[in-house]
């Protein structure tokens, strides 16, 4: 069934995935749900691909983003032209994702760098704030090595540049930029640094993108836009243009080859941002999104975030700054967000910072949750990565401190097996991470959300509620032998001890 205006039913006992990953919590849609977004301009601060997914073998994907709601058992979809594709494939969810990968957004084969898996990163936003500095940052990195935990990745926050758009070091907070860096590099670190594709109006930057024909992105009177982002108001370079592009890579050659910085992180530049733009000229917030985020993946260290349409693509992608709770938009989002990810092809995954980046609650007097904490480490833990913001060092002590810092070491000691399974999602397009019922479709498996497999052989059961000391595990058939080697046959539930020093996670027995 093809059409820009398209309407069905929902099968008996279907259920839906799909669209804005951040959505993950409203997920699966069932026929009692009452859920609509316009894909075309709305994102949720994270990934979203033109792409639903059932339980029953069923996808809808468009070329272009679409309208789309789910109430009272039907779903109703209109495009702007491009045509709507319901299609049916058999299989369940695997063969509605697989049938949809293959059709439409096939695997880059090269797999992403493999620093970003096989150790923890570590992201500088939390301990520094908008007072990134030379000598917090090389702090930080050092308390990293003190407290037993390996380097890797590390990101250096907002404010380490002169100005948005203006992108060399700070003077007065990095004197020697080029000195700390060989030093991070010295210490087993690679260095990344924060960046938007936006520019202060008022900067040399500016005046010199002005000067380029193309570079700026501008209104259909030709003056340039300013976006409304969470920093304020700025100018936004035009990454479809030759033009831009190669006035930021002069930028970032720069920091690479004069400075010793690795990589980037690429924030910035979503949907909505662009769309409460109005007037873009006749661009769309999608074709400037995809061009920032096609320019991103151009550098081999790179972090990616809120992008449009990137399903298949070597994007190490981050899901949306969770808060410091338990429920609402805290650790209750991470499973179901990481399953909206994985389902619309956006497999290599990172769970946000450790602890969530509402940083308030990490300044003295805040309220800080340490039993939240352990948590949070221990649920991202055997994510496809794993990153620290807070030092763990610095708020928590005793068991609770080496029950997060277990977790950064778990995550270490199974690295080279997480970026196993990283080279083979390239080659086969499989998510690496998934919900019981994308390889279990059967009852109960379907109704667990609460576990999460990776690869086909770890099953992994975090404790997600404030308290618990123990938790139910729903085992898949075959058998699983638990971190202390005791094994269980599946095809069982069982109620097990979940002590705050334990991630209950189990491997498949092969026989």
């Amino acid at each position: 069934m093809s059409a820009t205006k398209l309407q069905a039913r929902f099968l008996p006992g279907e259920r839906w995935w799909g669209g804005a990953v951040h959505d993950g919590a409203r997920m699966p849609l069932t026929a009692s749900s009452d859920y609509a977004i316009d894909l075309r301009q709305e994102q949720r601060g994270n990934q979203s691909m033109p792409l639903f997914l059932s339980t029953k073998g069923r996808y809808l994907w468009c070329d272009q983003g679409f309208s789309i709601r789910f109430a009272a058992g039907v779903l109703r979809a209109e495009s702007s032209g491009a045509p709507l594709e319901l299609k049916a494939t058999g299989g369940g969810l695997r063969g509605a994702y697989l049938a949809a990968m293959k059709a439409h957004f096939p695997f880059d084969p090269t797999p992403p760098e493999a620093l970003f898996y096989t150790r923890p990163q570590y992201n500088t936003w939390v301990e520094l704030l908008y007072q990134q500095n030379q000598e917090g940052v090389l702090a930080y990195a050092r308390s990293v090595l003190a407290n037993g935990l390996a380097p890797g990745v590390l990101m250096i926050d907002d404010t380490w540049q002169e100005d948005y758009g203006l992108w060399r070091f700070h003077p007065g907070r990095f004197p020697n930029p080029k000195a700390m860096c060989r030093e991070l590099h010295d210490l087993g670190f690679s260095v990344m640094v924060w960046l938007v594709p936006y520019l202060s109006a008022d900067s040399p930057s500016f005046r010199k993108a002005q000067a380029l024909p193309g570079a700026l992105l501008r209104r259909a009177d030709g003056e340039p836009v300013l976006l409304s982002w969470w920093n304020g108001y700025s100018a936004a370079l035009d990454l479809r243009q030759a033009s831009a592009r190669a006035l930021l890579d002069e930028q970032l050659h720069a920091l690479q080859e004069e400075v010793g910085v690795d990589g980037f992180k690429f924030d910035g530049g979503g949907l909505d941002a662009y769309a409460q733009a109005g007037d873009l000229g006749g661009a769309t917030p999608s074709e400037l999104n995809q061009a920032w985020f096609q320019y991103a993946a151009s550098y081999r260290f790179h972090e990616a975030k809120d992008s449009w349409k990137a399903g298949g693509r070597a994007i190490n992608q981050r899901l949306r700054d969770k808060d410091h709770a338990w429920e609402g938009e805290g650790l209750a989002c991470i499973l179901p967000d990481a399953f909206n990810a994985s389902l619309t092809g956006h497999p290599y995954l990172c769970p946000d910072m450790v602890g969530g980046g509402e940083w308030t609650c990490f300044l003295p007097g805040g309220r800080l949750d340490e039993e939240l904490l352990v948590r949070c480490a221990q649920a991202s833990a055997l994510f496809p990565m794993l990153q620290f913001s807070v030092a763990p060092w610095r708020v928590l002590s005793g068991p609770a401190l080496q029950a997060v810092l277990e977790a950064g070491r778990l995550h270490e000691r199974l690295g080279g097996e997480i970026y196993r399974l990283v080279c083979q999602t390239a080659k086969t397009g499989e998510p690496l991470l998934t919900p019981l019922c994308y390889y279990y479709p059967q009852p109960p498996y379907a109704q667990v959300l609460d576990e999460f497999l990776l690869g086909r052989d770890l099953l992994v059961c975090p404790v997600l509620q404030k308290g618990c000391r123990e938790r139910e595990v729903v085992f898949p058939p075959g058998l699983w032998q638990g971190a202390d080697g005791t094994r269980y046959p599946g095809a069982q539930r069982l109620r097990l001890a979940a002590p705050l020093e334990t991630l209950l996670y189990f491997r498949r027995i092969p026989g």
